[in-house]
């Protein structure tokens, strides 16, 4: 099988969840590729959780970027508008908000929570960093037809520190490989990297106190260990998806090119493109077995 929708690009932050199911990560990765060899895959609606994220590293990144350019912090409210406008607009294109068992069940919740995250990341961690590039989109060739695409939240001068802001109702995974191949990427632009840790700042519910950020330190030689070791397990997984693997009677477009994980909690409706999908058209058939 021919690779027509070269060079395919390896997102520095998918790294991490790769192994928990590659199928799934396979439709996201070559989801035209999957499309054009006949398989058929589900569009997943956004949570709000993503958008509550995804809002706060914006009002952070306002922030970081004001005085990465100044060397000052701009008022906290330059944040939290942009997160409040950032969260809106995703709402605009349509989210699933949570259910009983979560805490963002409408917009008012989910603004709060957002301009708290910002704030508590304005008054806690900016304060401590020198920014230095803020969210730049770094890239690599790592394989032939094959680039890996980082955009790190934070590369500041601590010295040469690579930070990466997490969010979440619960601790975030492991993302060593992901900030792994954020240093990785930085170095082969010359940048010198020395350290890397994450923040992670807690969604929790209005009525409960926002928790000040937790930051860990990274071990940076086993994250950039990590992201190598996942990255060459995706190029390999690639290479037998569109050329096969005779030792394995693995055909060239054989949906076990990419093993399936259906003990996965990301195994389900909500999650994954391929769930629910049946016939000879489907990606996945493991999820039945849940």
């Amino acid at each position: 099988m021919s690779a027509p929708f070269e060079p395919t690009i390896i997102r520095a932050s998918s790294l991490s969840t790769y192994n928990d199911c590659r199928r799934r990560a396979a439709t996201r990765l070559i989801w035209p590729e999957l499309v054009a060899a006949g398989y058929r895959l589900r569009h997943t609606e956004r949570s709000i959780q993503a958008a509550i994220g995804t809002a706060t590293h914006g009002g952070v990144g306002v922030v970081l970027s004001e005085k990465a350019v100044t060397g000052k912090l701009p008022p906290a409210s330059v944040g939290t508008d942009a997160a409040v406008e950032l969260l809106n607009e995703d709402i605009k294109r349509g989210v699933v908000f949570e259910g009983p068992r979560g805490t963002a069940h409408n917009r008012n919740i989910a603004e709060q929570q957002a301009v708290r995250m910002t704030q508590t990341y304005h008054q806690k961690v900016a304060p401590l960093v020198r920014p230095l590039h803020v969210e730049r989109r770094l890239e690599a060739t790592v394989a032939p037809g094959v680039v890996l695409s980082g955009q790190s939240d934070l590369i500041a001068n601590e010295p040469g520190q690579i930070r990466d802001l997490k969010t979440g109702a619960k601790s975030p995974p492991p993302a060593g490989a992901q900030v792994g191949a954020y240093a990785l990427l930085a170095k082969s632009h010359n940048l010198d990297i020395k350290t890397a840790a994450i923040d992670f700042v807690r969604r929790v519910a209005p009525e409960k106190p926002q928790p000040d950020p937790v930051s860990v330190k990274v071990e940076l030689q086993y994250a950039e260990v990590a992201a190598v070791s996942v990255i060459r397990d995706i190029t390999n997984d690639l290479k037998t998806f569109r050329e096969g693997d005779p030792e394995r009677s693995i055909a060239p477009g054989n949906i076990w090119s990419f093993a399936a994980n259906p003990s996965s909690i990301l195994c389900g409706e909500k999650y994954c493109p391929a769930f629910g999908v049946t016939g000879p058209h489907a990606f996945c058939h493991e999820w039945q077995s849940k």
